[in-house]
């Protein structure tokens, strides 16, 4: 049933990344079945219930390993949190989506056949009630109505993208050992592009799926190809970076092959294309050693934030590539720290209370002036408050 749900899959056209990871999460449900001695056509509500509850709370298996001692505490240079120990919201509902997929497929094979064991099965996993529910289902007329989220869904706070600080930038630039990972770590800060992966199961894509024909130093720009569709992108690239890449082309590199990989393993992997997984440990190792915990999306967080407060939201969106504006419109704008600035200082002038306190005789002037109809200088006023009081010469009319 897994091969066939992803066989399917791949006929859908959905990429290699997506199928592994259905097919990883497949493969763990799968296991964890296998342990309570029943088999998937048994697979009950109660079951999904089980098996969430197992998942969130068991050990991760990832490139990056959990600090008990740091667990869900935030760095004081990047003030990013270290990884919590149990798994995030995030990947427990997609878990739950792969769960869910996976038993909706085999109910419509089995209804399409008329034969099997799915075919008048409901899905196991709970789902979301429907959002139009108990009503005419008119827009304009009533009002819409949500639907609870599904149980077991949890939710997913959303948090501010990290950046990183000018000064920890050039830090981890002068930290990292090799002109290769210098140079990758400048063109990361300077073009805000996806650090990307050279693969030969998932293809290339990103900064680290560049060959070297894709840097052109004449020009200054370089193209990269997109997540996703993996369309190409030009981007321009400033001037910094270009003479560390000249230097690791004929330093390190040493390889005169345009069409080859622009950035190849040193030591482990000579000449081979550099991995994810490979830059990404020498990163941490680096940025360790600054007792910071940055990443390579930290750079694009950090341009992107610049881009947008510089240049404007469609400046920003075709550097990053982001096919729809409102992709970076929901990532970089919702918070405008110019324009909350300015509102907070506006309202502390609004409401701005002199130190002075405020009787008859103790006001500043220039508010003393203001309770008369007409605007009087200082010496008038205090004549007019004497005569007022009784206590001073009577002024004559004129």
């Amino acid at each position: 049933d897994v091969e066939e749900f992803l066989a399917h899959l791949s006929l859908n056209g959905r990429s290699s990344y997506t199928l592994r990871n259905y097919l990883l999460g497949l493969e763990d449900f799968t296991s964890w079945l296998a342990t309570t001695g029943r088999c998937l056509v048994e697979v009950r509500r109660r079951d999904i219930e089980a098996y969430i509850d197992a998942f969130r709370q068991g050990a991760k298996r990832n490139a990056t390993r959990t600090d008990p001692a740091r667990a869900g505490q935030v760095n004081p240079l990047t003030r990013k949190t270290y990884p919590a120990l149990e798994r995030q919201p995030r990947t427990v509902n997609h878990r739950l989506s792969v769960l869910s997929s996976f038993f909706a497929y085999l109910m419509e094979r089995d209804a399409e056949t008329g034969d099997g064991p799915w075919r008048q099965r409901s899905n196991p996993v709970p789902s979301r009630s429907n959002v139009m529910s108990g009503s005419h289902g008119m827009p304009g007329r009533d009002p819409i109505r949500r639907g609870p989220r599904a149980e077991l869904r949890q939710r997913t706070p959303r948090r501010l993208p990290r950046g990183i600080e000018p000064e920890l930038a050039r830090d981890v630039i002068k930290t990292v050992s090799s002109l290769r990972d210098k140079a990758i770590v400048t063109l990361l800060w300077r073009s805000g592009q996806r650090v990307g992966d050279w693969s030969e199961e998932h293809g290339r894509h990103g900064v680290l799926g560049m060959t070297l024909a894709d840097l052109d130093r004449r020009s200054s720009t370089i193209v990269v190809r997109l997540k996703g569709a993996r369309d190409e992108h030009r981007v321009p690239v400033t001037s910094d970076f270009w003479e560390l890449f000249e230097r690791y082309v004929v330093e390190e590199r040493r390889i005169a092959d345009a069409g080859g990989p622009a950035w190849v393993g040193l030591r482990k992997g000579s000449g081979r294309p550099l991995s994810y997984a490979a830059f990404e440990s020498s990163l941490r190792y680096a940025s360790g050693k600054l007792g910071a915990n940055v990443n390579a999306h930290m750079f694009r967080h950090s341009l992107a934030q610049a881009l947008v407060e510089t240049g404007g939201l469609k400046v920003a969106q075709e550097v990053l590539g982001h096919r729809h504006l409102s992709t970076t419109g929901d990532i970089y704008t919702y918070v405008d720290h110019r324009a909350m600035l300015q509102a907070m200082v506006a309202a502390r002038d609004l409401f701005a209370v002199p130190d002075v306190v405020r009787e008859r005789g103790h006001q500043p002037e220039e508010e003393r002036a203001d309770d008369f109809v007409f605007h009087y200088d200082a010496l008038t006023i205090a004549e007019l408050e004497q005569a007022a009081s009784g206590g001073g010469p009577r002024l004559e009319a004129s």
